[in-house]
């Protein structure tokens, strides 16, 4: 019985082996693809047709020159021309709209100006228009992103053909100094129109200018005794409004000079603000020097011997003999030699043997490693570079800019160029301001050395 199995077994499998060598002896038949079916390549397609952006289309006969996109003989009767939209119709580029009409905000609309109409194949966008890439826009243009919605919707990928604007520089100013020249800090500030208040304005005088100041004091004799009201307008019209020598302009900002005995706004006394009421002044007056100013601290340290026994002011560890330097008599580090001492980023200082900042890169290479290819070194720091000035103001095209793209490709405040331009941020500060050169940039503190 188990014989007869095997031997049924193996016939199956002869019987199955011969049909597939007779299948291999004959050539299998391929079905091609007919005109308007789709395709790979022209050997997809029967004969006659060719294989066109995915579908067979058929070649005429005897085809002129112009017409043959195969190469060889023939002209092809496909694929059909793109059909352009009308207007009204959705658009992302002028070339996807018929002749005389343009795409502004993804519609065909009719052209007005140049640029609209007539058989130039390759029709470019005029300003304003919608564009995908800066190819479709006029070659003074750029094909800029954002700013364009429909029905409280962003259109996609959508940019607009804008002017980049390649041509403005960055002034280096700003509008932040509230003084010129020492003159320009003697004005009642705005802080101080409002009425006196024990604890909301103690500096308070009631008066908007110096002419009603001296209307409001009258005949007071501001050296006799006075309410506390009135000791803050005597002193107000002696800082603001008769104040020779009592302030100074030092970078832009005005500073109270005046000797003084008491605190606060009372005749002696010290003010609570400067000429543009953004910026607080101490109201304490220091009675070592007889000056406005936060009583002074004791120096940590006089000399190096002075920080044996105390500790780092960075790290909090405690000084062995001879191990830390006293830096400017505001703390004491643990000295350093050379480079190998400080931690990475800082380097040893041999003059004060500190160590200190180093630039965040001396080299493009060292940014685009860290950061990427969009970023390079600029002021010794990474920064991401830009191609328009749109890059830099989050792809808006409309509304005010603040910042630019730079001859170094980086962006920067615009900046200002006179002081007429000193209106932003009105409505926080009323007070007209002037345009000057932006400071310095603030350098890091120091640190101690991590070994020796």
């Amino acid at each position: 019985m188990r014989s007869t199995v095997v031997w049924s077994f193996l016939s199956l499998v002869a019987l199955a082996a011969g049909g597939l060598v007779s299948a291999c002896d004959n050539d299998a038949t391929v079905v091609k693809s007919a005109e308007g079916e789709s395709c790979d390549r022209t050997a997809d397609c029967n004969e006659g047709l060719k294989c066109l952006q995915g579908t067979c289309y058929e070649v005429a006969p005897g085809g002129g020159e112009g017409g043959d996109n195969s190469g060889s003989g023939g002209s092809v009767t496909g694929p059909p021309a793109p059909v352009l939209g009308g207007e009204g119709e959705t658009c992302t580029k002028r070339a996807d709209c018929e002749d005389m009409l343009a795409c502004f905000n993804g519609r065909c609309t009719m052209a007005t100006g140049e640029g609209g109409g007539g058989n130039n194949p390759i029709r470019l966008g005029q300003l304003g228009e919608t564009c995908t890439v800066s190819s479709d826009c006029d070659p003074a243009l750029a094909c800029l992103p954002g700013g364009q919605f429909q029905g409280g919707l962003p259109l996609g990928n959508l940019g607009v053909c804008t002017n980049p604007s390649r041509d403005l520089v960055p002034s280096g100013k700003s509008c932040g100094a509230e003084c010129v020249e020492d003159a320009d800090c003697c004005e009642l500030p705005v802080a101080v129109h409002a009425a006196y208040d024990a604890i909301l304005a103690p500096y308070g005088t009631g008066a908007n200018s110096c002419a009603e100041l001296a209307e409001l004091i009258g005949v007071a004799n501001c050296a006799g005794v006075l309410t506390p009201a009135q000791a803050a307008r005597c002193f107000a019209q002696d800082a603001y409004c008769s104040c020779d020598a009592t302030w100074t302009c030092e970078a832009g900002q005005c500073n109270y000079t005046a000797d003084c005995t008491e605190n606060g706004a009372t005749p002696g006394g010290c003010p609570h603000f400067s000429r543009s009421s953004i910026r607080p002044l101490s109201p304490a007056c220091d009675a070592a020097s007889d000056k406005c100013q936060p009583p002074a601290v004791d120096a940590v340290c006089e000399t190096d011997a002075d920080c044996d026994g105390l500790t780092t002011a960075d790290t909090l560890e405690l000084c062995a003999a001879d191990e830390c330097v006293c830096f400017e008599q505001t703390g004491c580090y643990r000295a350093c030699d050379g480079e190998l001492d400080c931690k990475p980023g800082f380097t040893c200082d041999t003059a004060d043997h500190v160590c200190k900042p180093v630039p965040s890169c001396t080299s493009d290479a060292e940014c685009v490693g860290r950061l990427g290819g969009r970023f390079a070194c600029v002021d010794e720091t990474c920064q991401q570079t830009c191609a328009s000035n749109f890059d830099c103001n989050g792809g808006a095209v409309a509304g005010p800019a603040t910042l630019i793209c730079n001859p170094l490709r980086v962006c920067e405040a615009l900046g200002c160029t006179s002081n007429e331009q000193c209106t932003n941020g009105a409505v926080v500060n009323p007070v007209k301001m002037f345009c000057t050169d932006n400071p310095a940039a603030a350098v890091g503190g120091v640190s101690s050395a991590i070994t020796d």
